[in-house]
């Protein structure tokens, strides 16, 4: 007993420690950049050349023509309306995310994600996507659309003989394609080079010097997916898609917010005996527990 209070103990200091590393982080970012320093790509893509920038260049847009188009109509509204909107989206996603947890851990979870929350970047709507994507797969379409190689939930489908659910992640992917290539083929053309351009580099590192880039990091991110898929461990997935992402930093670790819920799922046809504990399926954002 003593020895699981210590490790509560010590989960709770290093909840409280990665909290205050948040603060330090969010507050220099703000000191250096304004809030939304990554929102502004986003907000300048439609004010310029689209593609004219590399992964991990700030200030430039590297999504899918069909992202911009999303956010079109904010991004033509005030920069305060713009980022605010995003910043609270964030915020309350990743509020949600963590809610599971204890708020002696919950809070201190979320300050240190706050850098984040402030930046305007995709990773929490990625790691809610984690979430409901279990149940609605047609959501992966924005992580295949934004970030592309984090899109590992077709891949836990597909593992596991789900094709329904490899379809419907697949179709709804190629109709917001469809759409956006309609109305706007020549940015589809500009983001095809811009990809093939980016990966003649992809063996370089991306973020963090010491870190081997995306060219190593995705067959073990596609490893570990299998592995997870046969062993019903599917709080691993976010895991994954941090190994998976393209330019991967400290904001790349807020996709792991979604292991609490995560951990809260029982895959189809779960055995009984594999994975960790009996768990319940995840709740919509409209189920979400009260308490």
């Amino acid at each position: 007993m003593e020895t699981s209070l210590a490790r509560r103990m010590l989960a709770v200091a290093v909840c409280w420690f990665l909290a205050v590393v948040g603060t330090f982080e969010s507050a220099a970012h703000l000191a250096l950049s304004g809030v939304g320093w990554d929102a502004r790509a986003y907000w300048g893509a439609w004010r310029g050349s689209m593609y004219e920038g590399h992964v991990g260049d700030p200030g430039h847009f590297l999504y899918s023509p069909a992202f911009a188009q999303i956010v079109w109509p904010l991004a033509h509204t005030t920069w305060p309306v713009f980022v605010a909107v995003l910043v609270v989206l964030n915020a309350v996603g990743l509020a949600w995310l963590l809610r599971p947890l204890p708020l002696l851990v919950a809070v201190p979870l979320w300050v240190a994600g706050s850098q984040e929350v402030l930046s305007g970047n995709v990773f929490v709507p990625m790691a809610v996507v984690a979430v409901l994507g279990m149940r609605l797969p047609q959501l992966w379409a924005f992580v295949a659309l934004t970030k592309i190689t984090p899109c590992l939930g077709p891949v836990w489908f597909a593992v596991r003989g789900e094709w329904g659910a490899v379809a419907r992640a697949a179709a709804a992917t190629l109709a917001v394609v469809l759409v956006s290539a309609l109305v706007a083929p020549g940015l589809w053309v500009e983001w095809g080079h811009f990809l093939l351009d980016q990966a003649r580099v992809s063996g370089g590192p991306t973020g963090w010097e010491f870190i081997p880039g995306p060219l190593y990091r995705v067959p073990v991110a596609l490893v570990l997916v299998v592995w997870a898929a046969r062993t019903d461990r599917v709080w691993l997935l976010p895991v994954a898609m941090v190994l998976a992402t393209p330019f991967l930093w400290n904001g790349s670790f807020t996709l792991l917010a979604a292991i609490p819920r995560l951990r809260a799922y029982v895959p189809r046809d779960a055995r009984p005996g594999r994975g960790d504990d009996p768990r319940v399926r995840p709740p919509s954002s409209t189920t979400a527990p009260t308490g």
